[in-house]
């Protein structure tokens, strides 16, 4: 998404719904001269990190401006982009993510007009995240958080206990690495769930990673079973939002 940093740009952010903070490449802070903030500690899918942040005066994305913002400062290399917007950018926006027209937008928040192929899923907030409650893997339910920054989705071993009977991945099953935005490297199980169902939409053969993520943790959710939704699978939709501050997203099928 296109977004103005104390009034220079525009530059192409990442949209990170499971993300509570903003966060701009230290390449971009640099080229900027963007003045050093305090330290802190940010929470991600491996562990803590401790990092340096930036100050931003105004950082504008479509008719919000955010002030006085102290953004961590990451490499572009593991963001993959110029800086990522967390929810405290986008909790008062409605986010469009239409992949039909691999278009990106948002508005002020607001209600997405439904039609017989789009469905409204809502949820609660946690750390200003969407959690929706709605959703069942085998008749149990399953909290699931929208995670537009992740390229997987993955789910809890709590998850991988109700599907498999383990909580530990098993030798010999496929798997992937997934590095994460501070350049960690983590490793986690491959697998397919036969069906799950987020709110009224029933999803088959949905791929899935298992990992016991740091996040997960963070987020409370270590105990019941729960997954972080990515963009493996909110791209097989025609198009998805989010709306925070009216905590429901919602999908159109193809």
């Amino acid at each position: 998404m296109p977004v103005m940093v104390n009034g220079q740009g525009p530059f192409a952010f990442l949209v990170d719904t499971g993300s509570d903070r903003t966060v701009i490449s230290r390449e971009l802070a640099a080229k900027l001269a963007l003045p050093p903030g305090p330290r802190v500690v940010i929470h991600e899918s491996a562990g803590a990190d401790n990092v340096r942040t930036v100050l931003i005066d105004h950082l504008t994305v479509g008719s919000r401006t955010l002030d006085h913002i102290e953004a961590p400062s990451l490499g572009e290399g593991d963001l993959g982009a110029a800086g990522m917007l967390g929810v405290d950018a986008l909790r008062d926006l409605h986010v469009v993510m239409d992949f039909k027209a691999m278009k990106l937008s948002s508005s002020p928040s607001r209600a997405e007009p439904l039609d017989d192929h789009t469905f409204v899923v809502r949820g609660r907030s946690r750390f200003g995240q969407l959690i929706l409650t709605n959703s069942r893997i085998r008749g149990v339910p399953v909290l699931v958080v929208l995670d537009s920054g992740s390229q997987l989705s993955v789910g809890n071993p709590a998850l991988l206990k109700l599907l498999t009977g383990r909580e530990t991945s098993a030798t010999g099953r496929q798997t992937t690495t997934i590095v994460t935005v501070t350049g960690r490297r983590l490793t986690v199980e491959l697998d397919d769930i036969a069906e799950a169902q987020v709110g009224g939409i029933t999803i088959r053969n949905m791929p899935l990673a298992f990992s016991q993520l740091h996040i997960f943790d963070r987020f409370g959710l270590s105990r019941q079973p729960a997954l972080l939704l990515g963009m493996d699978v909110l791209s097989l939709c025609r198009k998805v939002t989010v709306d925070l501050r009216r905590r429901e997203a919602t999908f159109t099928l193809n």
